[in-house]
């Protein structure tokens, strides 16, 4: 630091070198893969582009089967290193939610032809810059076909993310798809449900969308979920309507958990979905959240009797 007269002061910025990040970085790698050869937590580490190159090229780093690298600072080059690197190649889990991707960043590596992660099965995305089209782009392409769970939530998915999920055939063995906060309407759905991967997913969460009744019928009408045990539509914006055609749904008869607090219904829909005659196999059904201090959910789990227009529920 260089002082200047006048109470000034110059900060010299120090960036140390990239084989003095490699040395530092190496030495924290050792002990944790010793600790446990097949996870590594690396979240919130400052792992820029950098530090993406040191991990993919370090030798150690064959035994790791699931990487969190969430709430860092990587970016689309460093998606294209760890995508690509021979050394990461038997990744079946990889965290990068909270950083720095663009859609750009993810069509760029969807068109890559040196991917080598071929053996993902959980992949998570979300939060970061990504757009309705790159995630579509994503949804049609081949480097995913062992993927099991999915979540791009909270990025832009929207009516193109839909139609490529009502398109694609190249997510065979996919079973868990998270996509809270994002940006489907009723034409969206429409598409959505036309494709063979609504009969296979088990796990599907909406969550704080903007599902209005026309699309909640969409959705419970569809004569598809063959596989669905678990959705989650929780703060949304349906109402009555939209509530009794959960209720009345024969097609998601399957569902063993179902989450729905925080729309707009009443008495009327919460009681609907509470006595319906076709979801008999619900073991947890989450129908009114604590909106006053978020202290949790009120859960109106079967054989309970908790009606959700007792006054003495909470």
């Amino acid at each position: 630091m260089g002082i200047v007269r006048g109470g000034d002061a110059e900060y010299e910025e120090f960036e140390p070198s990239y084989e003095e990040k490699a040395e530092k970085l190496e030495a924290i790698l050792k002990p944790l893969l010793e600790e446990n050869p097949s996870f590594l937590k690396l979240s919130g580490k400052y792992i820029a582009t950098d530090e993406v190159k040191i991990i993919g090229k370090f030798l150690p780093m064959k035994s790791v089967k699931a990487l969190d690298v969430s709430d860092n600072q990587i970016n689309d080059e460093a998606l294209q290193h760890l995508f690509e690197s021979d050394i990461l190649g038997g990744l079946e889990e990889l965290y990068l939610q909270v950083n720095f991707l663009t859609g750009q960043g993810l069509s760029e590596l969807v068109k890559s032809e040196k991917v080598k992660l071929k053996n993902l099965k959980v992949l998570v995305l979300s939060d970061n810059r990504l757009s309705d089209s790159s995630i579509a782009e994503m949804l049609l392409s081949s480097h995913f076909l062992n993927l099991e769970s999915l979540d791009v939530g909270w990025n832009e998915a929207g009516n193109e993310t839909a139609k490529a999920l009502g398109r694609t055939t190249n997510f065979p063995k996919l079973k868990k798809l998270e996509m809270e906060r994002s940006y489907i309407d009723e034409e969206g759905f429409s598409e959505l449900v036309q494709g063979e991967l609504a009969d296979q997913l088990e796990v599907l969460d909406l969550s704080a969308n903007k599902i209005k009744d026309e699309s909640m019928k969409i959705l419970a009408q569809a004569p598809k979920w063959k596989s669905l045990k678990t959705l989650r539509i929780s703060q949304n914006r349906f109402g009555n309507e939209g509530a009794r055609a959960l209720g009345e749904s024969v097609s998601m008869s399957g569902l063993t958990q179902l989450y729905v607090g925080r729309n707009y219904f009443d008495a009327e829909g919460a009681q609907a979905i509470y006595e319906s005659k076709t979801l008999k196999n619900l073991k947890t059904l989450i129908i009114k959240e604590d909106v006053d201090d978020g202290s949790g959910l009120v859960n109106y789990s079967r054989p309970e009797l908790l009606r959700p227009d007792d006054p003495n529920a909470i």
